[in-house]
């Protein structure tokens, strides 16, 4: 019989094979009560290694995380030529860790990337949990949880914060920051978006830029306009927010202008629009069942008068 538990724990410490890793991943996505247990084991295993990291990033045993993708039952450790975003589940991330020395006499800074089309999962040396989404980056420097625990955030990510009111953890995402006092949030934070967007799942967070600031608690969300300079409270809730941990789609009043912004950074693709018309127009969005990019336009088409055709890479948009 399968020890799932233990296929479990060898991910966590990213010591998993890429078969072991295939079993693991085909349980998880056959019933909801696993992938309920697997979050369970998460937290206790996470709890378990609180005050064991080294200060020395590089003797993290590899716990970052496990670096295989799995793609329709296959692991691909290479870049894919088609990326097929909404099949890459919780328990199966890829990371890459980039380490950029600046200058031998000063601290290192350590950066962990997901590529366009790709999501990661990476542990930090205090046990914090955070997801990637595509196209963002996370940078921390070698004193992170000495005496504070700063990270950079470049896109979108999702932190699953360790509780430690003695170091308090900042979060830096452009012109703003997060500062946490709680535990789970989700921050989406791309350049090209004109906004960032802070949610929180539970707990507190103060979303600041200089003086200004608001208060978030769980259920809440907000956004800071790059434009203006200004916080508003986000009708977004924050299950829809980060939903996309779960290969999930889920967007309230989103254009086709940005929805393609999205299925750029999911699918590694390129769009082109023909046509002009329906750019602004609002709509609803819900996918929620490992949707192919194919799977996506298709459901698209059903709710604005336009065409869609795939080729290679590029995603090309004609009037209907």
């Amino acid at each position: 019989m399968t020890d799932y538990n233990k296929l479990a724990i060898m991910y966590f410490e990213g010591t998993i094979s890429a078969g072991e890793e295939s079993i693991l991943y085909s349980w998880m996505k056959s019933d909801e009560a696993n992938r309920e247990l697997f979050h369970k084991w998460e937290e206790e295993w996470k709890a378990s290694l609180e005050g064991t990291f080294s200060a020395d990033w590089m003797k993290m045993r590899g716990r970052l995380a496990a670096r295989e993708v799995i793609g329709l039952g296959d692991i691909r450790l290479q870049r894919r030529h088609f990326p097929l975003w909404p099949v890459l589940a919780a328990a199966a991330m890829m990371i890459i860790a980039l380490i950029i020395f600046i200058r031998p006499t000063e601290p290192q800074l350590y950066a962990m990337e997901a590529p366009a089309g790709e999501r990661c999962r990476v542990v930090l040396p205090d046990s914090t949990i955070v997801w990637l989404n595509s196209c963002s980056k996370i940078l921390i420097q070698d004193s992170f949880n000495k005496k504070q625990r700063n990270v950079t955030l470049e896109g979108e990510g999702f932190f699953d914060v360790a509780h430690n009111p003695e170091k308090p953890f900042r979060v830096s995402c452009g012109e703003a920051s997060v500062l946490v006092k709680g535990t789970k949030f989700n921050v989406s934070a791309y350049p090209e978006d004109g906004r960032i967007i802070t949610s929180v799942v539970e707990g507190h967070v103060v979303f600041s830029h200089g003086p200004a600031h608001i208060d978030l608690y769980k259920g809440q969300s907000a956004h800071f306009d790059v434009v203006s300079k200004a916080f508003a409270m986000s009708s977004e809730s924050p299950e829809s927010i980060s939903a996309w941990r779960d290969s999930w789609f889920i967007y309230d009043g989103i254009n086709l202008k940005e929805l393609a912004e999205k299925l750029s950074r999911a699918y590694a693709v390129t769009f082109h629009f023909n046509t002009t018309e329906h750019l602004n127009d609002k709509f609803n969005i819900s996918l929620r069942n490992n949707e192919t990019l194919g799977d996506v336009l298709s459901a698209l088409e059903k709710i604005i008068p336009v065409r869609t055709r795939i080729e290679d890479t590029n995603v090309y948009i004609d009037k209907r």
